[in-house]
């Protein structure tokens, strides 16, 4: 069942600066080449049903892709590979829980991360002895421990890459859980032995159906045990606690895992403005523009928190005070918002925004870049087309390595009721775009990842409120696609992108220009063969790289 709540993993690549494909307190000059991709592919291939979508990648410590997605015939199914072509089925990994419907089962909102690296830029021969785990997790029905109440996480792993373990309820939250995230940091002298998998810290990121407050849910040893309740990410008292008041979309979690604050733990949302989350409802209608990205860390595992600032819209640049013109409020909750840390420590958060003080505004992606860890933000434009962007994954490495994917149409979509996306007609035709900087965000190169056409039409971007809104509101209301797609990288720095694709069902009647709502989903996966990796590899294929 996928209709709740779709509002706001990021994984990280595991890596030493001083080994990293650019070198310590540098960074590369000038645009890498464009990346090439292999043939796209069906990641869902032992499905049998349609309609599978929102999918997350990991890559553990050899190189082996996994991906995850929520609507699967099992339940929130998953599927490993090592070339990009030929994928092994791994089910649902908790048939403990049935999956099924609200209150029964499995409802979906999957999320991956691997133990980390042991080396940074080199695949590492791994066994299943422990030395090299995956951690998932999806909202499903609590077990016993949380009173078999209706939408909980519900968490697995798997230590030999073939079967799945460690499946319990990941904490108990009385006002329930939506839109989980997960990042996982193995400390340095657990890494690649056989006791990672145990030593593994997990960070559940996700926000609840009551007060809409953003909270993080830990383990200490790979998810074996859970602690009791969850801690609240928000600093007490804070601009963005008081911005941010029943009112957030929780964009994702990660850790530093070898840089300056070796072990610091980010998480990521987005708010509106105090006066509007109360004027024009609180929690799920996202009835107003979302113009604040804020962030959290934490150096001592997540026991307390301090808040600080992404980006404001210039509309309000210093909340809570309301702002001047809220009509002139822009959107930047389309939809996720990502987080990733590079090998340096350097924070990188991936949204959209329609800059309304250029000549033609347009919804582009945007990367906001801290050397500082989170103290300070530079904002980088990553696309290089014009036209419509949305949903940007972020994966970071070396130092001032990134890599955003994100859907893309030549269509530049206008503005509906309250600043929120207008639609798309069904002519528009998307594809999967990702943009790569080596230089901290200085400068990109875009690089089509899809090969194909994978959609056409408008993308919802309001979550379930999506074809709810009156006419009047002019917003994009189709929400077949859903709301996320995932990327991720291995120690060879290549990429991995895993996203929900339409263009199966084109046959007929069934195309551009015809009736939206013909189109049905699968999953599938390209995989980065040349170029560079995201620490400055060469790329010679899916999972092969010379040394930096």
């Amino acid at each position: 069942m996928n209709g709740r709540y779709r509002i706001g993993s990021l994984l990280l690549v595991g890596a030493c600066a001083l080994v990293s494909g650019v070198a310590a307190g540098g960074t590369a000059a000038g645009p890498p080449p464009r990346a090439g991709f292999t043939a796209a592919v069906r990641a869902d291939a032992a499905e049998t049903s349609t309609g599978q979508n929102e999918p997350q990648v990991t890559v553990d410590q050899s190189g082996t892709a996994y991906v995850t997605w929520q609507s699967g015939q099992n339940g929130s199914d998953v599927s490993k590979t090592r070339d990009g072509v030929n994928f092994t089925y791994l089910g649902y990994p908790d048939p403990a829980t049935p999956p099924g419907v609200i209150g029964t089962g499995d409802i979906g909102d999957v999320t991956l991360a691997p133990s980390s690296f042991p080396n940074p830029v080199q695949d590492t021969t791994a066994d299943a002895s422990g030395n090299n785990a995956v951690f998932w997790g999806n909202l499903a029905q609590g077990g016993p421990t949380c009173a078999e109440t209706p939408i909980q996480i519900r968490s697995a792993a798997t230590i030999d890459g073939s079967t799945w373990t460690r499946q319990a309820t990941a904490g108990c939250e009385p006002l329930q859980i939506d839109r989980p995230w997960l990042a996982a940091y193995t400390p340095p002298a657990y890494r690649g032995t056989d006791q990672a998998a145990s030593h593994t810290d997990l960070y559940y990121e996700f926000h609840d159906f009551g007060l809409s407050n953003v909270w993080v849910e830990t383990s200490t040893d790979g998810g074996q045990t859970w602690a009791p309740t969850a801690v609240s990410a928000v600093e007490p008292g804070s601009v963005q606690a008081l911005t941010s008041t029943c009112n957030t979309i929780p964009d994702g979690v990660a850790v530093d895992q070898n840089g300056a604050h070796q072990g610091r733990i980010y998480v990521l949302w987005e708010t509106s403005d105090l006066n509007e989350n109360a004027a024009q409802g609180c929690d799920y209608t996202q009835a107003e523009a979302f113009d604040h990205i804020f962030l959290s860390y934490s150096d001592d595992g997540g026991a307390t928190w301090t808040s600080r600032t992404v980006f404001n819209d210039p509309c309000d640049p210093n909340p809570p005070l309301p702002p001047a013109d809220p009509s002139s409020c822009q959107d930047v909750s389309e939809l996720f918002n990502s987080i990733a840390v590079d090998q340096a420590g350097n924070v990188d958060v991936a949204y959209i925004r329609r800059d309304i003080s250029k000549p033609q505004p347009e919804y582009d992606v945007y990367v906001a870049t801290s050397t500082d860890g989170s103290n300070t933000f530079v904002n980088h434009k990553a696309n290089l087309d014009t036209g419509t962007h949305y949903e940007p994954w972020v994966v970071a490495g070396g130092n001032g390595g990134i890599d955003v994917v994100y859907y893309d149409t030549p269509y530049v979509q206008g503005v509906g009721a309250l600043n929120k996306p207008a639609g798309a007609p069904s002519s528009a035709e998307w594809t999967v775009q990702m943009s790569q900087s080596l230089d901290g965000g200085k400068t990109w190169t875009q690089s089509n990842v899809s090969g194909h056409p994978i959609y056409f039409g408008d993308i919802c971007s309001t979550g379930i409120f999506c074809g709810l809104a009156p006419d009047s509101f002019d917003w994009g209301n189709d929400r077949i696609l859903f709301d996320d797609f995932g990327v991720a990288v291995g120690p060879d720095g290549g990429a991995r992108v895993a996203w929900t694709d339409a263009s199966g069902s084109w046959s007929g009647a069934c195309k551009p220009g015809g009736s939206i709502s013909c189109q049905t989903t699968h999953v599938e996966f390209a995989c980065q063969k040349s170029g560079l990796g995201v620490a400055g590899q060469k790329i010679t294929g899916c999972g092969q790289a010379k040394k930096p």
